[in-house]
């Protein structure tokens, strides 16, 4: 009996001792699962981290593998070059190397260039451009200029010839010229420059290269006539009663496209007038790529445009030439011309 006894009392004291120290080992217990389950979590969240970045990687350099290729990078330098210098007025966009350009995860395109003009055989930068082609076919872009002076050094509009604007004469004297012409003529042998002029009649190209053959110039760009404040609903701006300023095409010199890179002319030689009309076919064939395959702030109004040069053919209102002081003040006697305004002046560079 007193055994039993003791067994009794035995089993209670295990029991008793049991639930003393349960307690105690079950909350050490539930610390080790729940840090085993943080450890798990932890190790799934990175692990996931890791695959992410590691698909990341793999995405973003195939993107690059692909945009890389010259055949993607001519298609976006072409869309910057050809709409940003065909509404430029001898303005000039950089052929970069590769490091100009980048793509993000989106698939835009961007490219930071810079922009030039031509001052006798010297391209002088004038300023930068940022440029966004979006994966919808969207081109943007934002110039920024970084003339030399606080005041600016602005190359000058072009004037539409009266007979567009009004049936009455023109007027026998341009006094807005005065000032240009006066500094033009202070400005000593030793250099270059770049001057802007407007034709008093609409002529061809070829007409315009034939003016200038006796002189030592080049020519970096032509003002187009498109119907502008005729037949195209056009903003435009007034310095006087009949001198009408409107944003316009650009002939320009030829710029050639290939798969492999690009190549590009500095300015119309005045001897390469019988040439023209291979360059005017090139920037017809290039106006019609815009319209086509990019899409850009006014590019329904170059339908227009392109629509009536088809129709009425290539004429031109005004120039930028560059050259040898001199020469161009001797261009400035000429009657065909009229709106002098003399833009950049370099030390000499000229060949």
């Amino acid at each position: 009996m007193s055994n039993n006894t003791e067994h009794d009392e035995q089993r209670v004291l295990q029991e008793e001792d049991f639930e003393n120290f349960h307690p105690e080992w079950g909350q050490k217990q539930f610390k080790r699962m729940v840090w085993k389950t943080r450890w798990k979590f932890f190790l799934n969240a990175g692990g996931a981290l890791l695959l992410v970045f590691i698909v990341y990687h793999i995405y973003v350099s195939s993107l690059h593998f692909y945009f890389d290729q010259s055949k993607v990078r001519n298609e976006f330098l072409r869309s910057i070059v050809s709409v940003v210098e065909m509404h430029g007025d001898g303005l000039r966009v950089e052929k970069p190397v590769h490091e100009a350009f980048e793509v993000s995860p989106f698939l835009t395109q961007k490219a930071n260039l810079k922009i030039y003009r031509q001052v006798g055989s010297w391209e002088v930068i004038t300023g930068e451009i940022e440029a966004e082609l979006s994966i919808s076919g969207k081109l943007s872009y934002t110039i920024t200029n970084t003339g030399a002076y606080m005041n600016g050094n602005n190359t000058g509009p072009f004037f539409l010839p009266y007979s567009l604007v009004s049936d009455q004469a023109a007027p026998t004297t341009d006094s807005s010229n005065s000032n240009h012409m006066n500094r033009l003529a202070k400005i000593d042998d030793g250099h270059v420059a770049e001057l802007s002029l407007s034709v008093k009649n609409l002529i061809s190209p070829e007409q315009l290269m034939k003016l200038l053959a006796n002189y030592d110039v080049g020519v970096t760009a032509m003002s187009i006539y498109a119907g502008e404040l005729k037949e195209l609903d056009i903003s435009y701006s007034r310095s006087g009663m009949y001198d009408y300023m409107t944003p316009h095409l650009t002939l320009k010199p030829l710029t050639l496209f290939g798969e492999t890179g690009s190549s590009w002319y500095a300015y119309f030689a005045p001897d390469e007038a019988e040439q023209m009309q291979e360059q005017v076919q090139a920037m017809m064939s290039d106006l019609e790529w815009m319209t086509s395959n990019v899409q850009y702030n006014g590019s329904d109004v170059d339908q227009q445009r392109l629509a009536y040069l088809k129709k009425n053919g290539v004429q031109v209102y005004g120039a930028v030439v560059t050259g040898p002081v001199r020469e161009l003040e001797k261009i400035t006697k000429l009657p065909e011309f009229h709106q002098f305004q003399l833009n950049r002046v370099e030390i000499w560079n000229w060949n």
